[in-house]
């Protein structure tokens, strides 16, 4: 029992950046996959002359980084850039797809909203709405179902990607301990927040059924 209260005090610890295993500069030894040629990592794109000009670098826990070759330099971002999402989701039509609606309009804030999760205008949006509620209320309780069923498994995609990360540097920092903790420890941890997340995800599921 004592060894457990130990090892739930050090998962604390470490999540929390107290540990005093992270309190001095550490030096890890593991085998980085940073170097050498584009070849020898993930290629993503080339250019017309065969040659990588988009590649994924990848360090020992997994975390990838996007590196691109421009005219006498190279850039780099993380593989799942934010900052590349947010580009990508800017990339709405001039006109709603449904009904030709100018997107820009005086309602642009609701229609690049509605266009996002629905792919058409706010005008759109409220138009189908009204006529699901005149068929009456158990059309209008599926219907609405449906939609926060479909904002729950979006919001999990996010969530999933976040718990990736979490699981990451908890595994990191736990090779920085020197050998403090066993791996059975870890994975006890790391089995834990799988389970955990797991009978959240089920549970909103659940709401919707």
């Amino acid at each position: 029992m004592g060894k457990k209260l130990q090892n739930i005090k050090a998962v604390k610890q470490l999540l929390a950046g107290e540990h005093k295993s992270q309190k001095k500069t550490q030096i890890y030894t593991g085998k980085l996959k940073v170097k050498g040629q584009p070849e020898d990592h993930e290629v993503v794109e080339r250019d017309k002359d065969g040659k990588a000009k988009i590649w994924i670098e990848r360090d020992a826990a997994g975390f990838g980084t996007r590196v691109t070759q421009h005219d006498g330099f190279r850039s780099r971002e993380p593989e799942n850039s934010i900052l590349k999402s947010i580009q990508e989701a800017l990339e709405v039509p001039n006109e709603c797809p449904k009904c030709g609606t100018e997107m820009r309009n005086d309602e642009q804030r609701l229609n690049f909203k509605f266009y996002f999760t629905r792919k058409k205008c706010f005008s759109c949006v409220l138009q189908e709405e009204r006529k699901l509620k005149q068929e009456g209320p158990e059309v209008w309780k599926a219907y609405q179902n449906k939609i926060m069923k479909s904002n729950a498994e979006g919001w999990f995609k996010d969530a999933d990607r976040e718990v990736e990360i979490v699981k990451n540097q908890v595994v990191k920092t736990w090779q920085n301990a020197q050998g403090e903790y066993g791996e059975a420890d870890m994975s006890e941890f790391l089995e834990k927040v799988e389970k955990d997340y797991k009978k959240l995800k089920d549970g909103i599921r659940n709401q919707f059924k």
